[in-house]
């Protein structure tokens, strides 16, 4: 990947990994009684980038996104948004989505298939 030139970005998700992507999110919202909506955003977005491919001028793929975010790294945003969330009456909520996916795309970087 020296010479960069012109690179694409392509989403190689499924509509069947989508579904089972919800349907595991869905029942881990019921399960933690709403908890996992604040986990929910990071992965979300670690799993779009995650399947999305850089092409290169000719459609060849070159390489993939990875995003380096899981648990550890984002318990403590996690716990500041929850009580902003708390104070402001669900409010924060709105712009917390925002930062996730600001702290997402910081994370991810282009790999070298």
């Amino acid at each position: 990947m020296e010479n960069l030139g012109t690179l694409r970005l392509r989403s190689d998700l499924s509509l069947g990994s989508s579904i089972g992507h919800a349907i595991l999110w869905i029942i881990l919202t019921i399960v933690t009684a709403g908890l996992a909506l604040f986990v929910y955003p990071y992965y979300k977005f670690r799993f779009i980038l995650g399947n999305t491919s850089v092409l290169d001028s000719q459609d060849k793929r070159v390489g993939r996104l990875s995003c380096d975010v899981d648990l550890p790294s984002i318990i403590g945003n996690i716990v500041i948004w929850i009580v902003l969330t708390i104070i402001t009456l669900g409010f924060a909520y709105f712009f917390y989505a925002n930062k996730v996916l600001t702290y997402c795309i910081s994370h991810t970087k282009v790999v070298k298939d």
